[in-house]
């Protein structure tokens, strides 16, 4: 049963210009503003979390891989004493449970797409597939151990915006590849309505972070 409690209660002139805000981060502001309107100091959302800016520079490789490639010293620092080699992922937001630790990861794709005004080839790019790689046994585990999230979800939310969240194509496709985990994923067709963004949330993923 939907509350709508973050719709209801949300602070909306706290958001600053919320008009003029990019996607990124009108949805960061609205979400933390909704948020701290029913939670106060419990939650947090970051822009570009840090926690996997390394876990592919760092991820061990055996021998007899290394033997075979062009292979530098991960270890080595600059003078500073910062990696000199250093590189993972960078993820668009993080939502944060600061009094249980628990943490939701995600995404927001934007991408062109086939509507009424447009043809098939419109909804050619491939932002949403770049997605899939959070499907990859690695990062899946490496998401679900740091966010602490249940089982019964994925690790990671996918907010889709643009074109493709009405391309007839795509819509499909993305459905396909979460099937049975539709929490997991968000197709915010109109950007200018915060309030159903606030609700798909709220009765989807916000209990797994409670």
């Amino acid at each position: 049963m939907a509350t709508q409690e973050l719709r209801k209660r949300a602070n909306w002139q706290t958001i600053s210009g919320a008009k003029a805000l990019q996607t990124e981060e009108l949805f960061r502001a609205s979400l933390q503003s909704a948020l701290d309107a029913v939670y106060p100091k419990m939650f947090q959302v970051d822009r570009h979390p840090k926690e996997f800016s390394d876990i592919y520079s760092t991820y061990q490789l055996p021998q007899s891989v290394l033997d075979k490639i062009y292979n530098v010293d991960v270890s080595e620092r600059k003078p500073g004493g910062k990696p000199k080699y250093k590189w993972g992922i960078s993820m668009d937001f993080a939502i944060r449970n600061l009094c249980n630790g628990k943490i939701l990861f995600g995404e927001i794709k934007r991408q062109d797409g086939w509507i009424e005004t447009t043809n098939m080839q419109a909804g050619r790019g491939n932002a949403h597939e770049r997605s899939c790689k959070y499907f990859t046994p690695g990062l899946m585990r490496v998401l679900r151990k740091t966010g602490g999230l249940s089982e019964e979800i994925l690790p990671f939310w996918l907010v889709v915006v643009g074109d493709i969240a009405r391309d007839p194509r795509r819509n499909r496709e993305i459905a396909f590849w979460f099937q049975e985990y539709t929490k997991n994923y968000y197709m915010w067709r109109d950007t200018d309505d915060v309030g159903d963004m606030l609700d798909f949330f709220e009765n989807n993923l916000l209990p797994y972070l409670l």
